[in-house]
């Protein structure tokens, strides 16, 4: 017997034995609807995929966002941030309201699927105490039967004895018996009349006798007949009840489990009706919030076109200024090559003279020439360890939506990470930078490779050195944040009479 817990009402079926297959998808089916009203696995995947995928673009953002002002960078950040959390927000809402949608139709199936259980129950509990009823009454009248068979087989062995008692005093007597005598009221036959008619008596008497056992034979008969009937009909009857128990009890366990699953349905339905309101609070809210950001962004976005503005007008007012240092310094330079070259064709001319003196006094004299001047050169050493986390170059800006020119190496290093010299030179400008680079030093490499060199280092955190020369690899400053950056590192920069070159060709 299937136990009450597994069984399920089939809907196209009476109510009975429920088949397996109704059993097994009802059963499904209300998993299905627990599973996905209380947030279950169908979908998960997909979403915590989604988020993974927006962290990691969020982070490559960031990264992007490096040399970008922190309140643009976080309230892009936020938005996109938002916008994904939007995305997913309203699969949650479409999901939900599904989820609500097929717990109602459940719910609805079930209660139906109840009543028709109810209802079976009832009709099989009707059945049950109809046969109960009419087996009772089958029963009395066995017992009825029964009684009168006996009482029939009473008098029929009544009867039996006086005819057997009276055809033996026939037989054996040719004269009346005393006790019929008697019972006649004749003492004794006095005459032929007399004895005639007494005879015709007992021959009458003879008769009755034999009638009466005739009828209570048949009556027997009868009787055993009616009986057997009856007998059978009670084992009719009783195989009935004991078929209309079992179909009672199975109704009854299959309405039990009928109402337990409408009520779980009704509860799920419940659960997905808050679940799929809390989607749509929680949907609504964010975007609410995208709204905000938006406009937050904007403002932000105002902001930094300024500060661009700024930044770039400073970087025309930084390389005006370093192009006049390399024309100076060019001009220092071929002043200094004339000086250095007019120096060695000296020094040559007293070396020949020499010579040629030794020479005329017979001895001998090795002139020393002087090296040829040298114009500059030698590669940079690495200002910070640090891995590059941005090339020099053209950069997408997400926010901005524009191409521009990433001037330098970013160097990611801890904040606090000691900044050196990339090479020897002088100390052009150190302090705060109000265009975006924070703490800046510049450093005037003179002229190398036939350009003024100019290395920059910004975002410091502090600096070591403010003013005069320095030597390959002293103490600058330190790795920070400052100015427009979203996080620790160095952004080191080369120019090269003013203009703005890739460092690793010097490095």
């Amino acid at each position: 017997m299937i136990p009450p817990q597994a069984r399920v009402l089939p809907a196209s079926r009476s109510v009975g034995a429920p088949s397996h297959r109704a059993r097994r998808a009802a059963c499904v089916a209300l998993l299905l609807v627990a599973t996905t009203a209380l947030g279950g696995p169908a979908g998960a995947d997909s979403i915590e995929d989604q988020k993974r995928d927006t962290d990691r673009d969020v982070a490559r953002l960031q990264q992007g966002l490096r040399d970008t002002g922190v309140d643009l960078a976080a309230a892009y950040s936020a938005l996109r941030s938002t916008e994904a959390r939007l995305g997913r927000a309203q699969q949650q809402v479409t999901r939900a309201q599904t989820v609500l949608g097929v717990s109602i139709e459940a719910a609805r199936s079930a209660l139906d699927v109840q009543k028709r259980a109810q209802e079976a129950e009832r009709g099989a509990k009707a059945r049950y105490e109809d046969v109960t009823q009419r087996l009772a009454e089958a029963v009395a009248r066995q017992q009825r039967a029964t009684e009168k068979r006996s009482l029939d087989a009473g008098r029929l062995a009544a009867s039996q004895d006086a005819l057997d008692a009276y055809a033996a005093e026939v037989f054996q007597s040719a004269e009346p018996s005393r006790q019929l005598s008697l019972l006649l009221g004749l003492s004794s036959p006095q005459s032929v009349p007399e004895r005639t008619a007494m005879a015709d008596i007992a021959g009458q008497i003879g008769a009755d006798a034999i009638d009466q056992v005739s009828a209570a034979v048949s009556e027997g008969r009868s009787a055993q007949a009616y009986l057997s009937a009856v007998a059978g009909e009670v084992r009719s009857l009783r195989g009935q009840a004991g078929r209309s128990w079992r179909q009672s009890q199975d109704a009854t366990r299959t309405a039990v489990f009928a109402a337990t699953q409408a009520e779980t349905a009704r509860r799920n339905a419940t659960t997905a009706r808050v679940n799929a309101a809390a989607a749509q609070t929680s949907l609504e809210g964010l975007r609410s919030t995208q709204t905000r950001q938006t406009r937050e962004l904007a403002v932000r976005k105002a902001q930094e076109e300024r500060q661009l503005a700024a930044k770039q007008a400073d970087a025309r007012r930084l390389g005006a200024v370093l192009a006049e240092r390399a024309r100076l310094a060019r001009i220092a330079e071929q002043r200094r090559q004339v000086a250095l070259a007019a120096a060695r064709a000296e020094k040559i001319r007293a070396e020949k003279a020499k010579e040629a003196a030794a020479r005329r006094q017979g001895k001998t004299y090795r002139p020393s020439i002087p090296p040829v001047p040298s114009t500059g050169g030698g590669a940079l050493t690495r200002p910070v360890e640090g891995t590059v986390t941005s090339p020099f170059g053209m950069r997408w800006h997400p926010v901005l939506q524009r191409w521009m020119l990433h001037d330098g190496l970013d160097i990611a290093a801890a904040c606090g990470t000691p900044v050196y010299a990339a090479a020897d030179g002088q100390i052009v400008q150190a302090g705060w930078n109000s265009s975006g680079w924070g703490n800046q030093v510049l450093v005037d490499h003179g002229i190398r490779r036939g350009v003024d060199l100019v290395t920059s280092y910004n975002h410091l955190s502090r600096i070591a050195r403010f003013t005069g020369p320095v030597r390959r690899g002293q103490l600058i400053g330190y790795v920070g944040t400052t100015g427009f950056s979203t996080g620790c590192h160095l952004h080191f920069g080369t120019y090269e009479d003013g203009r703005p070159v890739n460092p690793g060709s010097w490095l």
